[in-house]
């Protein structure tokens, strides 16, 4: 029994060594992975700003896109007006017609 006793007494200080070592191998463990925390949102945060400015620069050719084709069909309806006008003022009878036939057809639509 002291030979058992004695083991115990010697395995003890063996126990607290590997527990103190293990304790500072999961301290070590929890900085690195900190770090590679760290690391991986910088990673990220850069990422989202380098696809952030992508997407800015994409808004501003649809926007610029947009605006253009707004420009176009402006003018192509100032140019269809003009059309009319002077369509009216050759045929001003036709076109007192063509505004009747089309409140007539408008009122016939309508009531139903």
């Amino acid at each position: 029994m002291a030979t058992t006793s004695k083991t115990d007494k010697d395995a003890e200080p063996e126990a607290e060594a590997a527990s103190s070592a293990l304790g500072t191998e999961i301290a070590a463990l929890r900085a690195d992975l900190s770090e590679l925390a760290a690391h991986v949102a910088r990673i990220a945060k850069t990422r989202a700003s380098g696809l952030k400015s992508v997407a800015d620069a994409k808004s501003g050719n649809a926007l610029a896109t947009g605006e253009a084709t707004l420009q176009e069909i402006a003018g192509e309806l100032r140019s269809l007006e003009d059309e009319l006008a002077d369509a009216t003022r050759r045929r001003p009878l036709t076109a007192i017609g063509l505004a009747a036939l089309a409140g007539y057809l408008f009122g016939i639509l309508s009531r139903r």
